[in-house]
C-alpha cells in the first residue's frame, strides 16, 4: 500500500515568513547594481563622444590652419607682412591682380567651417589663430618661413 508523503512540521512563528524579506533585498540590491552599471556605462560613452567631437574640431581647425598656411606661403605671400585687419587695403595696394583676401577667408568658412580671428605677422613669420564656428573653439599657430615654411601649433 503507498505510503502517505510526510508533512513537514510546522515551523515556530519567528521563522515564518522570512524568505520573502530576503528575496526582495536581495532583488533590490541585484536592480541597484545593474542601474549603477548602466550608469557608468552611459557615462563613459557620453565621455567617448565628447572626445571624439573635440578631436574633429581640432582636425578642423588644423586642416584650415594648414590650407591657410599653403595659401600665405603661395599665392596670398603678399599678405604675410600685413596684419588681417589690414588685408583688404593690403590687397588693394600691393598685391598681384586677382588675390582676393575676401575669397581666401571664404574659402576657409566654405570648406572648413572656420574663421580667420588674428594674423599677427612677425620677422620670422608670424602668428595665426582660428575660430571653429561663431561660438566654437580657438587655436593658434606659428607660421615659420625659414628654411622652410611649417606651422607649430601654440595652442
Amino acid at each position: 500500500m503507498a505510503r502517505p508523503f510526510p508533512r513537514p512540521a510546522p515551523h515556530p512563528l519567528e521563522q515564518s515568513g522570512f524568505l520573502l524579506p530576503l528575496a526582495t533585498t536581495g532583488a533590490l540590491v541585484l536592480l541597484l547594481s545593474s542601474l549603477s552599471l548602466q550608469t557608468a556605462v552611459l557615462q563613459s560613452r557620453r565621455v567617448l563622444l565628447l572626445q571624439a567631437q573635440r578631436q574633429s574640431q581640432e582636425d578642423q581647425l588644423t586642416s584650415a590652419a594648414h590650407r591657410l598656411g599653403a595659401e600665405l606661403t603661395g599665392p596670398y605671400r603678399c599678405l604675410l607682412a600685413v596684419p588681417s585687419d589690414q588685408w583688404p587695403q593690403a590687397a588693394t595696394a600691393g598685391c598681384p591682380a586677382g588675390v582676393d583676401p575676401a575669397g581666401l577667408l571664404a574659402l576657409l568658412q566654405r570648406e572648413h567651417g572656420v574663421a580667420l580671428s588674428r594674423w599677427q605677422p612677425s620677422p620670422t613669420g608670424g602668428e595665426l589663430q582660428l575660430q571653429l564656428g561663431a561660438n566654437g573653439p580657438t587655436a593658434s599657430w606659428g607660421l615659420s618661413l625659414a628654411p622652410t615654411p611649417s606651422l607649430r601649433e601654440l595652442g
